[in-house]
C-alpha cells in the first residue's frame, strides 16, 4: 500500500500548522511589545525572538514539506516539492536547515528557561544580560543549532548505499526515485552488518543536543518547584498568586516540547540502530512538530494574566490597538526579581 496519501495528509497538516503558527505568534509579538507593561526588557527580548525562530520553522516546513520514512535499519527525511529556480542540493540545505533550526529552537527554550529560573532564584546575571549582551544568550542556541545541522548535513548526505539502500522502497511508496531525493539518511548498518559511523554520529548529536537542554531544564524546573514556596513567601498574596500562574505556565511549556518534540525525535532517530524488518512512513508521528510552534504561544496567553487582560481589553475597545498606552494603565512596576509575568 503506498503512503502518498499520508504524505498528503501531513502536508495539509504542516500547512494548517502554519497557518496556526502566523496567527497566533504574530498576535503574541504584538501582545508582548504593545501590552505587555510587567515583563522584564531582556526576558520580553527573548519571547519575541523564540516567536520569530517558530515562525521561521513553520515556514521552512510549509515550505519544503519534509517527510520522514523507515525502512527496517534506514531513515530517510525527504522532500518532494520541487522548485524550478532551486537545484536539489539547495533544496537538501533547506531539508538540513529544518533540522538545524530544530536544534536552535530546542536551545532557544533552554535559555528563555534558565532566564525565568535565574529571575526567581534573584540571581545577579539578570542584570549582567541586558543590551548588547543579550547575544550572549542567543548564540547559545544558534551554536546547538550550527552543531546539529552542521553534523545531520555532513554525516547524512545521502550516499551510494544510503540510494541503494531506499532504493525499491521509496519507489513502492512514494514513487520516487532515490538519486534525484532531497534530504539526508540515517542508515544504521552496512552490507556487512556493521555500524555505520556516520549514522550513530546524526543520531549521537541530535540526542546530545536535546539531552543537553532538557537536562538543564528539568534541574531548574526541580530546584524551582522546591524552592517555589520560600522564594514567594515574602510577595503579597495577589503576586503569589502571578507567579504561581506563570510557574504553571512553564511546567506546561516543558510539557509540550516533550511530547510534541523531544520524544517523537527520539523514537525515529533510535528504531533504525534496532533494525527492525519494516517500513513506516514516520513523517506521521513527526506531525507534531507543526503543533508545537503555536501551542507554545497559545499557553502563555492562555495562563498570564498580562496577555489574558490585553486580549480581553483589545476586544471591549477597538481602539486600543492604536493607542496601546490605554491598557494595563494601571500596572506597577515591580522590583527585579518580581518584574517577569
Amino acid at each position: 500500500m503506498s503512503s502518498l496519501p499520508l504524505y498528503e495528509a501531513a502536508n495539509i497538516f504542516s500547512t494548517s500548522g502554519f497557518v496556526a503558527t502566523v496567527f497566533l505568534n504574530l498576535t503574541f509579538i504584538f501582545l508582548t511589545i504593545f501590552h505587555t507593561k510587567r515583563i522584564d526588557t531582556t526576558y520580553k527580548e527573548l519571547l519575541i525572538v523564540f516567536s520569530i525562530l517558530c515562525l521561521i520553522f513553520s515556514f521552512i516546513e510549509m515550505l519544503v514539506h519534509p517527510f520522514f520514512h523507515s525502512f527496517n535499519g534506514g531513515l530517510i527525511n525527504f522532500n518532494m516539492v520541487k522548485w524550478k529556480w532551486l537545484s536539489e542540493e539547495l533544496i537538501t540545505f533547506i531539508v538540513v536547515s529544518y533540522s538545524g533550526l530544530y536544534a536552535t529552537i530546542v536551545s532557544f527554550f533552554t535559555v528563555m528557561f534558565l532566564f525565568r529560573y535565574w529571575i526567581m532564584m534573584s540571581s545577579p546575571l539578570v542584570g549582567f544580560f541586558k543590551g548588547w549582551k543579550l547575544i550572549i544568550l542567543i548564540s547559545w542556541s544558534v551554536v546547538f543549532g550550527v552543531f546539529g545541522g552542521g553534523t545531520v548535513l555532513y554525516c547524512g548526505w545521502i550516499d551510494d548505499y544510503s540510494h541503494d539502500y531506499m532504493r525499491d522502497v521509496m519507489l513502492k511508496e512514494y514513487n520516487l526515485d532515490v538519486d534525484h531525493v532531497s534530504g539526508y539518511t540515517v542508515i544504521a548498518y552496512d552490507q556487512n552488518g556493521n555500524l555505520r559511523w556516520k549514522s550513530l554520529a546524526v543520531t549521537l548529536c541530535l540526542m546530545f543536543v536535546m539531552g543537553t537542554q532538557f537536562l538543564i531544564v528539568g534541574i531548574c524546573g526541580f530546584r524551582m518547584h522546591f524552592k517555589m514556596n520560600e522564594l514567594l513567601k515574602n510577595l503579597s498574596e495577589a503576586h503569589r498568586k502571578l507567579q504561581k500562574q506563570f510557574f504553571m505556565s512553564l511546567v506546561l511549556q516543558i510539557t509540550s516540547p516533550t511530547l510534541t518534540f523531544y520524544i517523537p525525535a527520539v523514537l525515529i532517530l533510535t528504531v533504525p540502530f534496532l533494525n527492525l524488518e519494516w517500513s513506516f512512513p514516520t513523517g506521521v508521528i513527526v506531525c507534531s512538530f507543526s503543533i508545537y510552534p503555536p501551542i507554545d504561544s497559545l499557553i502563555l496567553m492562555l495562563i498570564v494574566p498580562e496577555y489574558r487582560n490585553a486580549i480581553k481589553a483589545i476586544f471591549k475597545r477597538p481602539s486600543t490597538i492604536l493607542n496601546p498606552k490605554t491598557t494595563n494603565r494601571s500596572s506597577t512596576v515591580f522590583s527585579q526579581r518580581n518584574e517577569v509575568v
